[in-house]
C-alpha cells in the first residue's frame, strides 16, 4: 500500500505540473516565487482547469479507498520524512485526509529539492541545452542562485516544514512529546539532512541511467542529453578508478554504487540519531 500512495502522489504531481503547464510553454515573464512559474499558459486555462478538479478528487477521496483497504489488510498509512516516521489512523477519514495532503505536499517537496539539486549540477556541464531552459523555466529567480545555496535550501525548507508541522502533529497525538524546542530543532536538522540523502538516491540513478545511455540507444530527448552531460560532471572525481575493459567503461557504475551506499548509510545514520532524541 506505501507504494500505492507513491504512485497516487505521483500522479497528483503529475496532473498539478500538467495543469500548470509546465514544460509545455517559454515562461512569458519572470515570477518572484519558486511555485509562481508554475503558471496557466493563457491559452489553455479553459482546457487546463479539468486536470484541477482530478487532482482535487484524488486528494479527497483516496481516503475511503485507504479506510477500505486498512480495515480489510491492517495496513497503517505512514509519512515518511526521512528519518522520522509519522503514523495516522485509518479509522479517522479525517486522519486520513490529512494523511493525503501531508503526504503529496512531501512529495511535492522532494520533487522540487531534486530539481534544485539538478540545476546545481547542471551548471557545471560544458555547455548549455534545452533542459538548463527548463530549470529556468520552472525556479525562475531560483535557478539563478549560487550553487551552495541551491544544496542547502531544500534541507532548509523541510526543516521550517517539520518544525511547522509537529506541533499540530503532536497536539493530534500522532508524535510523541516535544520536550523542548532545541529538541524540535534537532529533529528539524535531521529531517532537513535527510532531503541530502534523497538527493545522493538521485544521483545514483542518474549515473545508473548515463551507463544504459551509453550502451543502449534511447532516443535525442533532452532529457538524455541532460543525463550524459550531468552524468559525465560526476564521474569527474573518480575518473583515476580503473574501471575501463576495453571498450566497456564501468565507471558510472563505480559511481552509483558508491552513490547508493553513501544514501544507505546516511539513511541508518539519521535513523539512529533520531531515534536517540525520541523521548
Amino acid at each position: 500500500m506505501a507504494l500505492l500512495n507513491l504512485l497516487l502522489d505521483l500522479v497528483a504531481l503529475v496532473l498539478l505540473l500538467t495543469g500548470m503547464g509546465v514544460g509545455t510553454r517559454m515562461p512569458a515573464q519572470r515570477a518572484g516565487t519558486l511555485l509562481s512559474n508554475l503558471k496557466l499558459a493563457e491559452g489553455g486555462r479553459g482546457k487546463r482547469w479539468p486536470l484541477f478538479g482530478a487532482l482535487l478528487a484524488l486528494l479527497l477521496l483516496r481516503p475511503w479507498l485507504y479506510a477500505t483497504v486498512a480495515e480489510v489488510s491492517g495496513w497503517v498509512p505512514t509519512w515518511d520524512p526521512l528519518p522520522a516516521m509519522v503514523p495516522f489512523r485509518p479509522d479517522f477519514i479525517s486522519r486520513l485526509l490529512l494523511f493525503s495532503l501531508v503526504s503529496f505536499g512531501w512529495t511535492l517537496l522532494q520533487f522540487l529539492a531534486w530539481i534544485l539539486f539538478a540545476a546545481a549540477l547542471a551548471r557545471a556541464t560544458r555547455e548549455p541545452s534545452s533542459w538548463n531552459r527548463f530549470f529556468h523555466e520552472l525556479l525562475g529567480p531560483f535557478s539563478r542562485l549560487p550553487v551552495p545555496l541551491m544544496v542547502v535550501l531544500p534541507a532548509f525548507v523541510a526543516a521550517l516544514v517539520w518544525m511547522a508541522a509537529a506541533v499540530p502533529l503532536n497536539q493530534l497525538g500522532l508524535l510523541p512529546p516535544i520536550r523542548s524546542w532545541q529538541h524540535l530543532a534537532l529533529q528539524a536538522a535531521l529531517v532537513g539532512a535527510g532531503v541530502w540523502v534523497t538527493g545522493a538516491w538521485m544521483i545514483a540513478g542518474l549515473l545508473f541511467l548515463r551507463l544504459v545511455n551509453s550502451y543502449v540507444y534511447l532516443g535525442t530527448h533532452p532529457f538524455w542529453d541532460f543525463v550524459h552531460q550531468v552524468g559525465g560532471v560526476l564521474l569527474r572525481p573518480i575518473e583515476w578508478v580503473p574501471a575501463r575493459f576495453g571498450k566497456l567503461d564501468l565507471t558510472a557504475l563505480v559511481a552509483a554504487l558508491l552513490a547508493g551506499a553513501v544514501a544507505r548509510a546516511g539513511e541508518l545514520g539519521l535513523t539512529e540519531l533520531y531515534t536517540q532524541l525520541r523521548p
